[in-house]
């Protein structure tokens, strides 16, 4: 072999892999621009301030303005966002549409942020490859990757009768906590935000529940709820709603 090493394997410019790992060039690039929602909120039976959920967004202005959906946001006193840096900042709210589902928050960073770069959902093809950036269960920087399944997929063909909208579809793995994150293209451009769709409103669950324990055990973080989803069939949940508290059952199989 002489003194001349060969190179070989994926980290090779002449491979195959390092030619064609465009997903991971996407990734790269956008990760920076994708953050982590943290939700706080004081319980009325307690003088605490519990995390009650989390999400995802996306910075558009180099300023510290984020993209997340307004549902994520709903009757959370306190937005803690954690850049990729691991840097953590107090948000404010600037703007919510609910019918759009669409919120604007705003951090106020010391130096420029990394922008995701807004595209046109008209521009969109069924069968282009996406890639969707996010934190589920709280899991940061989470990739998953799939095609537009279709770009006009129907409110009512949805189930939701209340909306006229239409809808971005893919098949890429969404969860929870990929809300408010970010669906792009291989040009590294933002065509959506992520909805992740479950029958929670068919179990009970409504906006504004607190959740205090799942079977038997307190509840005081989405990791908490992550353990029990992952470790039983049937959840018996105690939510705090108003001014009582309310048990509900439900079948982790169905929030798929």
């Amino acid at each position: 072999m002489g003194n001349n090493p060969i190179n070989t394997g994926s980290f090779h410019p002449d491979s195959l892999r390092y030619k064609f790992n465009f997903i991971a060039d996407v990734v790269e690039k956008i990760a920076p621009a994708v953050v982590h929602l943290e939700l706080f909120r004081r319980v009325s039976y307690s003088s605490q301030e519990v995390l009650v959920s989390s999400g995802s967004g996306f910075i558009v202005s180099e300023e510290g303005l984020i993209v997340t959906n307004a549902h994520v946001l709903t009757n959370k006193q306190r937005i803690r966002v954690e850049l990729k840096s691991g840097e953590q900042y107090e948000a404010k709210v600037k703007d919510v549409d609910h019918k759009l589902d669409i919120a604007l928050i705003k951090i106020y960073p010391d130096t420029a942020l990394s922008v995701l770069l807004l595209g046109r959902s008209s521009d969109l093809r069924p069968g282009a490859f996406v890639v969707a950036l996010g934190s589920p269960f709280s899991l940061q920087n989470t990739v998953t990757t799939g095609i537009v399944s279709s770009t006009q997929r129907g409110s009512k063909e949805l189930g939701l009768k209340d909306s006229d909208m239409a809808y971005i579809q893919t098949d890429a793995i969404i969860n929870y906590g990929n809300s408010g994150g970010p669906l792009v293209n291989l040009h590294w451009v933002n065509f959506a935000v992520k909805v992740f769709a479950t029958p929670v409103a068919c179990s009970g669950m409504r906006d504004g529940d607190v959740i205090i324990s799942i079977n038997g055990k307190t509840v005081t973080s989405t990791e908490d709820v992550s353990e029990a989803v992952k470790n039983n069939d049937v959840l018996s949940i105690v939510v705090h709603r108003g001014n009582e508290d309310v048990i509900l059952n439900i079948i982790p199989d169905e929030i798929d």
